[in-house]
C-alpha cells in the first residue's frame, strides 16, 4: 500500500511537470507572413515634369502640322501660278501676232500693212490682261547706231498705231535691236525686206 501511494505521487509529479513544461514552448514556423505591396505616390516634382514633357510634345506635333499645312499651302499656290502662267503663255503661243513690215529708211505704217495692225489690235482688244513687246528692227544696211535709231522709231510708231486703236500705252513696251537680230540672213532685197520689221511679241 506505501507502494501504491509512491508510485502515484511519481505519476502526478511527472504529470505536472510536462503541463508546465509544455507551456513555456513556443510554436515557431518557417512561412513569412504576407505583406501587401503599396505603391507609393509620385512627389510633386515628378508629376510636375511629367505633365511639362507631355505640354511640350503635344506642342511639338501642333507646330510640326502647322508646318505641314503650311508646305502644302504654299505647294497649292505655287502649282495655280504655274498654272496661270502656262494658260497665259499658250495663249500667247497661240496669239500669233503679225509682224509690221516698212520701206527702206522708212518708220511710217504701210497702207497693206494697217491691215494686220486691225487684227493685232483685235487680238489686244480680246485679251486685256496681255502685254506686247514691240520689237524694232532693221536691215544691214546703214551704221549700227542709225539702224538702232531708226528701228526705234519704227517700234513707236506702231504703238501710236495701237493707241489710236484703243490700246493703252501701257499695254506696250518698245525696244529696238537695229540689224542685230535678223529675219532672214540674206543680202539681197528679198532678205532686207523681212529684216524692216516690227515684231508684236506677247509677254507674261
Amino acid at each position: 500500500m506505501k507502494s501504491l501511494k509512491i508510485l502515484v505521487a511519481v505519476l502526478m509529479i511527472l504529470a505536472i511537470g510536462t503541463v508546465f513544461g509544455c507551456a513555456k514552448k513556443t510554436i515557431r514556423s518557417e512561412a513569412v507572413g504576407y505583406t501587401p505591396s503599396r505603391v507609393e505616390p509620385k512627389p510633386a516634382e515628378a508629376e510636375s515634369a511629367d505633365k511639362t514633357a507631355a505640354l511640350e510634345k503635344e506642342k511639338r506635333l501642333s507646330e510640326e502640322n502647322l508646318r505641314e499645312e503650311a508646305l502644302r499651302e504654299k505647294a497649292l499656290r505655287e502649282k495655280a501660278m504655274q498654272d496661270e502662267l502656262a494658260r497665259k503663255e499658250a495663249a500667247l503661243k497661240a496669239a500669233k501676232l503679225e509682224p509690221i513690215y516698212f520701206d527702206f529708211d522708212q518708220w511710217s505704217i504701210r497702207e497693206d500693212q494697217k491691215e494686220l495692225m486691225v487684227k493685232n489690235s483685235q487680238w489686244l482688244k480680246a485679251n486685256p490682261n496681255a502685254k506686247v513687246r514691240l520689237e524694232g528692227h532693221c536691215d544691214e544696211r546703214g551704221t549700227a547706231e542709225y539702224n538702232l535709231a531708226l528701228g526705234q522709231k519704227r517700234a513707236e510708231a506702231v504703238r501710236a498705231f495701237l493707241e489710236g486703236m484703243g490700246i493703252p500705252s501701257q499695254r506696250m513696251a518698245t525696244i529696238s535691236y537695229g540689224e542685230e537680230r535678223p529675219a532672214d540672213a540674206g543680202h539681197n532685197e528679198a532678205a532686207w525686206a523681212k529684216n524692216r520689221r516690227v515684231d508684236v511679241l506677247g509677254v507674261k
